[in-house]
């Protein structure tokens, strides 16, 4: 049964509020996103698995590296849980790895496009002491728009498709690994820039 999409819709719309409510701040911010060289911040993501009703909102983390202007990395975790009954919980830590790619670097307002790998770690306890971890290899691909809120603070909106190794080429070389299409991964964050 398919529940009520009222409640996805309205998150994000107070996502995309948020996100834009920081534009005339940007205006009077008065550096460009590139001028720092390290940020890092909380951030909520919303997950959506390739055949889900809805996604999932979870917290997370995530810490950015400027390179130069144009080019940064970013180094994300996100905690994911669900409780299946009272007897089964599965977590999942998805740590990702991006390459930034900033389009307008010296505005107050940068889109930017980013790609990169990540590390799907997947955690499930249930009856009888059951307990088994495993980790999957993905790969991911997307866009997102920096917005500086003042020298120290920016607010960031990203979206991200990501592609999980197939569980049948889990042992393969890297070469010969098969990936299945996973879903998406939106991430608003607020940073602080040093």
């Amino acid at each position: 049964m398919k529940r009520n999409n009222s409640n996805k819709r309205i998150k994000g719309f107070m996502a995309i509020s948020v996100l834009w409510l920081g534009l005339p701040a940007a205006g009077v911010a008065g550096e460009g996103i590139g001028e720092a060289v390290f940020s890092f911040g909380p951030r909520a993501t919303y997950s959506t698995p390739k055949d889900a009703d809805e996604g999932q909102w979870a917290p997370g983390a995530q810490a950015r590296l400027h390179l130069s202007p144009v080019f940064g990395l970013e180094a994300s975790i996100d905690y994911l849980k669900n409780d299946f009954g009272p007897l089964t919980t599965v977590k999942t830590y998805p740590v990702q790895a991006s390459l930034l790619a900033y389009i307008m670097p010296s505005g107050a307002v940068s889109p930017f496009l980013l790609g990169g790998v990540g590390w799907y770690y997947t955690q499930v306890d249930g009856p009888a002491s059951f307990s088994d971890t495993t980790s999957r290899f993905g790969l991911h691909a997307g866009a997102g728009l920096e917005v500086m809120l003042n020298k120290s603070l920016s607010l960031d909106g990203t979206y991200r498709y990501v592609w999980l190794e197939s569980l049948g080429s889990k042992d393969e070389n890297a070469l010969d690994k098969t990936y299945e299409d996973s879903g998406s991964m939106i991430t608003l964050a607020l940073n602080l820039l040093f």
